[in-house]
């Protein structure tokens, strides 16, 4: 560990960077970004089911048996 007095030299790590990575890295970047929107767009609508809205609600199923439970008053 590094003494807090400053006597020690810090060393940094550094490579040189290699041609071509960074063009081949915002090619795939643009590339996902594009299909996330397709994908995006091209969803059919809002999430069935979700609780909001004018949805007809469905009965409770009583997994023990398989049949719709009894409300409880």
């Amino acid at each position: 560990m590094a003494s807090s007095n400053g006597d020690q030299k810090l060393y940094e790590l550094k490579h040189d960077p290699k041609p071509g990575y960074g063009m081949a890295f915002a090619i795939s970047f643009a590339v996902m970004a594009l299909y996330l929107a397709l994908i995006l767009v091209s969803s059919p609508g809002p999430a069935k089911s979700h609780g909001h809205g004018n949805e007809k609600q469905s009965p409770a199923i009583d997994t023990a048996n398989g049949h719709a439970a009894e409300k409880s008053n």
